[in-house]
């Protein structure tokens, strides 16, 4: 297996058998540079672009050939040959297909080496995921049975009868595959087994899970990218050097005027009013152009500018309401200073303008719920998630918008997508334990299990599975299995009353009363603490809520009584700390408005706090002081300019 790594975004996993040429190793480690290029946050991105696409180009040209090349070579070798000489060609195919995304072409190669060789469980696994992958859920639950028939023994075969029932699976059969699971959960609980071997082979091209990151693709290269990563490899090249002849990183031809280039060279050199300058002019020149806008306001906003940050962006919008770079950059913007409302009214317009735009309804997302008003946006993105194109990450967004769906009781539409979350990350544990928890919720006990011990083996040591576990057990009466399970979760999470009072309950039920009660009354002690931390929650952000409401409507002499309230409640919050600064600054306290902005620095309130704190000094004469605070928001800006991958999280 090779990896390519592009270390400040995503680690792209690249399945490469044996008969791999470095064309197509070649392809793919060029996609995350690419990506990473698209975000166009200077604007000079676009002969970059161009380039990287003419190398992928002629990546695919080799690759093109090379397998013609290998198929030819290896389809002569079958002439004559029989037994293991044309077992060995049918699997060399099989990967060869498999590569090269041809999943339905290796599915007929690997028939044509289990018919030489019928009693292979490794190839027979390995069609069951094939045709998992294919979305044939019927004739992968098919193979993965006949696997398990001859191995039924093997924990992973075991699983997968258990996890992908196929019609003609009986009860005998599922209840000797759980007991299999049990003798696994068994031997993992004791340290007689831990970990997976192997893992479960991935047949995808790119591996999906690459931690929290979710790489969603520009809308504008949605079309592209989702062919590329589904296999059709010329039509994705020829849509993907489309989508960049369109780019207006590419078109716009005032990206070219002399002024531009030198403002960008200057802001990427950290010369920012130098930058503001050239940038001007060159708005003045073309000022039809909605990328030189949008640069023009990327560089007012790292010189702590605001006002004319909003305007340009809000310019190049108007030039260009498809500016997915200009809406983006412009709702951080006014998300930074605190201004959720403005930032959600951008990004709905633009995700009306862009449906394809994952990054945007992803923000959209996470802002809604600070309005009370997360029910309708909650539910488009429930609707239209396994629309979405990503590069990679798209099983972690599976679950975090499933876990929305069970908020809104769509239970039926989080299972489903918990499901696809496991097809794309199938070593992923919390994948499998996510959808182990929503299978017992909904009452497929023996399914939720099957999920639950795979989770188990992928990870030994998680609390949450474990304790799952031990309240599977415990519900069905298996009061033994269900203090092994408990007590190990105990001992790795000790203070989780939850878990602590089922371990009660099962020690109880289990003959052991005296220890039982003792671990119910711990329970009940840390229930107690976790009770009022929820309650102290609460606290604070009804309290902020009205905060809020008090600001917008000019009575900042109550915000600043109801933040203050807040932040005896959550001290150590920066967040909090900002927003009284802002309600001080309103009530033109602006000494205590400096006092809040320092502490709020101190507790890694980040660029924005140097920026609110430069703006007090300036209000209040502190000419010298306001410059150095500006130069430090300034340097922490146009890091984070950098470093900006274009990535989710």
């Amino acid at each position: 297996m090779t990896v390519s790594r592009c270390a400040s975004l995503f680690v792209l996993l690249l399945v490469l058998p044996s008969t791999a040429s470095a064309q197509r190793e070649r392809f793919f480690s060029t996609l995350p540079a690419l990506y990473r290029s698209l975000a166009g946050t200077y604007g000079d991105e676009g002969p970059e672009i161009a380039a990287q696409v003419e190398r992928l180009a002629e990546a695919l040209t080799a690759w093109n050939r090379d397998f013609s090349a290998a198929e030819r070579s290896l389809r002569a070798k079958l002439t004559g040959a029989d037994g293991p000489a044309a077992l060995d060609v049918h699997v060399d195919l099989l990967l060869l297909y498999a590569e090269r995304g041809r999943l339905r072409d290796a599915i007929r190669e690997v028939d044509e080496a289990l018919r030489i060789d019928p009693k292979s469980t490794g190839r027979l696994r390995y069609k069951a995921l094939l045709h998992l992958a294919t979305g044939s859920a019927d004739e992968a639950a098919e193979a993965f049975r006949a696997t398990w028939l001859l191995e039924p023994q093997d924990p992973q075969n075991a699983y997968w009868l258990v996890a992908r029932r196929s019609a003609r699976t009986t009860d005998e059969e599922i209840e000797r595959a759980l007991a299999t699971l049990r003798t696994v959960e068994g031997d993992v609980l004791r340290g007689v087994r831990r970990g997976l071997t192997p893992p479960i082979p991935i047949v995808s091209a790119i591996n999906d899970d690459v931690g929290r990151a979710m790489p969603f693709s520009p809308a504008a290269y949605a079309r592209p990218f989702g062919l590329l990563l589904s296999g059709e490899f010329d039509e994705g090249v020829a849509a993907l050097k489309a989508a960049v002849a369109a780019d207006p990183l590419v078109a716009d031809p005032a990206l070219r005027l002399e002024p531009t280039s030198r403002g960008i060279a200057a802001l990427r050199k950290g010369a920012v009013g130098e930058a503001i300058e050239f940038l001007k002019t060159a708005a003045s020149l073309a000022p039809d152009s909605s990328e030189t806008h949008r640069v023009l306001g990327t560089a007012y906003s790292v010189n702590g500018d605001m006002a004319e940050a909003q305007q340009h962006l809000r310019r190049a919008l108007m030039l260009n309401p498809r500016d997915e770079r200009a809406s983006l950059t412009l709702a951080r913007t006014l998300d930074e200073m605190d201004n959720a409302q403005e930032a959600a009214a951008v990004l709905r317009t633009s995700i009306a303008e862009l449906p394809e735009a994952g990054a945007e309804r992803w923000l959209h997302s996470t802002l809604s719920p600070r309005l009370q008003r997360s029910d309708e946006t909650d539910a488009e993105l429930i609707a239209v998630a396994d629309r979405l194109v990503m590069l990679a990450g798209k099983g972690e967004m599976y679950g975090r918008v499933a876990d929305l769906a069970k908020s809104h009781l769509e239970y039926e539409r989080a299972i489903s997508l918990l499901e696809q979350r496991v097809v794309l990350t199938p070593n992923n544990s919390f994948a499998h334990s996510a959808l182990g928890h929503a299978y017992v919720e909904d009452g497929r006990e023996a399914a939720g299990y099957a999920e639950l011990v795979m989770a188990l083996l992928l990870d030994p040591d998680d609390a949450e599975t474990l304790a799952a576990l031990g309240r599977v057990h415990l519900a069905a009466g298996q009061y033994g299995a269900a203090i092994d399970a408990l007590q190990k979760a105990v001992a790795t999470q000790p203070s989780d009353g939850e878990v602590l009072r089922a371990l009660g309950d099962a020690l109880i039920q289990g003959g052991r009363t005296t220890e039982g009660r003792a671990r119910i009354e711990e329970g009940a002690h840390a229930q107690a603490g976790a009770v009022e931390e929820q309650r102290r929650r609460r606290t604070f952000g009804a309290l902020g809520s009205q905060a809020t409401l008090s600001m917008q409507q000019g009575e900042y002499a109550q915000a600043i009584d109801l933040l203050r309230r807040v932040i005896a409640l959550d001290p150590d919050n920066a967040g909090h700390h900002l927003r009284l600064s802002e309600a001080l600054v309103g009530a033109k306290r602006l000494e205590e408005a400096e006092t809040t902005l320092r502490t709020a620095i101190s507790l890694g309130g980040g660029p924005e706090a140097h920026r609110r704190l430069f703006e007090v000094l300036a209000a209040r004469g502190r000419t010298e002081q306001s410059a150095t605070e500006r130069q430090v928001y300034r340097d922490q800006r146009l890091q984070e300019l950098r470093s900006r991958p274009g990535a989710v999280r």
